[in-house]
């Protein structure tokens, strides 16, 4: 990893073969809360850097899906890619092939859920009698099933496009744009990136008609204490209900979340070291009851299992 001239550039070194290749560091894909992968240009597309960091562990690590020992510079990134972890990015066409415009919008902005700015300027422009307004709009006038495609944009794994990358607007069916997986091949939705189907599979989900994303998370907000959260399961349901109310009582409330929404290991995101493989985890939209996870909930707070 080295800085040279202002600018941060990954560079591989095969001593072997006495040959080395460096390329810098364009685009920043991640938070960093988790870590960050880096991506560079050349020839109109976006490559990932075969190197990431993981702030779990603190390290430089391989980025996902490359290989430990080999140095790979070749891992194009597809639009579907960039549907997720940015707001815009405007595809051309060269000869045939595609390629990416420089005129992009890095980040998560309004636009992603709101709608295009540039187009509602341009319409309210030339209709300024019309004050509902056309091109941006309050996902929380949506019915139940347009507020979660919203969300299961970037929230609901690998499907595939039945229109181009970057044309679905917030408000309409996300089924017009992403075939349904084949039947027979449905598979089991990972905690990273399909957090919708596994939201989709919970009871909570099924028997609450109004239940959708935005009823546990304000995206407006950062939002980290699962307490918070809990009262959010407070709001449907009674503790005296629970099994081990006379227990444990208001010390419960808390551990909603961690209980009926524990981590999971994701089979999805896998990083190879020299010496092990990493895999990430996280929170489990799949509401139900995890009986070994509600156990080590008991034993982390000095209270054993059977009680």
């Amino acid at each position: 990893m080295e800085r040279r001239n202002g600018a941060f550039y990954q560079t591989g070194v095969d001593s072997g073969q006495g040959t080395s290749r460096a390329e810098r560091i364009d685009v920043v894909i991640g938070s960093g809360r988790r870590g960050q992968s880096y991506l560079y240009w050349r020839g109109g597309l976006l490559f990932e850097l075969p190197v990431s960091y993981l702030t779990e562990i603190g390290r430089w690590i391989n980025s996902p899906g490359y290989p430990d020992g080999r140095i790979d510079f070749g891992r194009l990134i597809v639009p579907r890619c960039l549907e997720c972890h940015s707001t815009s990015f405007t595809l051309r066409t060269d000869r045939g092939a595609v390629r990416y415009s420089r005129a992009y919008v890095l980040g998560l902005s309004c636009e992603k859920c709101h709608g295009n700015g540039q187009a509602h300027v341009r319409y309210q422009s030339s209709h300024p009698a019309d004050t509902v307004g056309k091109y941006i709009l309050n996902p929380a006038r949506f019915s139940r099933d347009r507020k979660v495609d919203n969300c299961a944009l970037c929230h609901s794994g690998e499907r595939d496009a039945r229109a181009l990358p970057f044309s679905y607007r917030p408000g309409e069916n996300l089924d017009d744009y992403f075939l349904p997986p084949s039947k027979g091949q449905v598979p089991i939705p990972d905690v990273h990136g399909n957090q919708v189907a596994l939201l989709r599979r919970s009871r909570c989900f099924r028997t609450s008609p109004d239940l959708s994303c935005s009823t546990c998370h304000d995206v407006h907000e950062r939002q980290r204490d699962v307490a918070w959260f809990a009262q959010k399961c407070l709001a449907c349901h009674e503790t005296r209900q629970h099994r081990l109310a006379d227990q444990l009582g208001e010390r419960m409330i808390t551990w909603c979340i961690d209980c009926h929404m524990p981590t999971r290991r994701s089979k999805a995101i896998e990083i190879n070291t020299p010496t092990r493989r990493v895999a990430l985890r996280y929170r489990s939209h799949a509401i139900g009851i995890y009986r070994e996870a509600a156990a080590a909930v008991l034993q982390s707070h000095g209270l054993e299992p059977h009680q």
